[in-house]
């Protein structure tokens, strides 16, 4: 999967395209960059409907190219360096949506498949405790 990055793309089309392809991942991108494991401050988070061109001066074009096997500390790390945009992946922990700063030498494969059965346990959970209430 690619994402063609161009000066009047928003943060929330970057988010959907990959969404599309990770669907249990988020994006976020925040004002300031974080290091490999570290937490970005949420209070820096851009909103999504902003316009790259509105919050980033310079070169602002270019295609990121988003691999299964890519680190999640890669991708974020690709972001940074070539956009100057500082991104977060997110994963859904118990139906909270977190970074991902423990996970950082994961894959995108792997985090996607850890939030999606994070996700399927609770349906998995829910419908045990009904059916164990049928059959009684």
């Amino acid at each position: 999967m690619h994402i063609k990055i161009n000066p009047d793309i928003t943060l929330r089309e970057i988010k959907n395209i990959f969404s599309a392809h990770y669907p249990h991942l988020k994006l976020a991108f925040y004002r300031t960059p974080h290091e490999i494991f570290e937490a970005s401050d949420e209070c820096g988070r851009y909103p999504c409907d902003i316009k790259l061109k509105e919050i980033k001066n310079g070169h602002l074009e270019g295609i990121i190219n988003i691999q299964p096997k890519e680190k999640i500390s890669d991708l974020e790390r690709e972001f940074q360096v070539r956009f100057d945009l500082p991104a977060q992946v997110l994963v859904k922990e118990h139906e909270v949506w977190t970074q991902t700063t423990g996970m950082d030498s994961f894959t995108l494969r792997e985090a996607n498949e850890f939030s999606k059965n994070d996700s399927d346990e609770f349906l998995v959970e829910d419908y045990d405790e009904g059916f164990d209430e049928e059959m009684e």
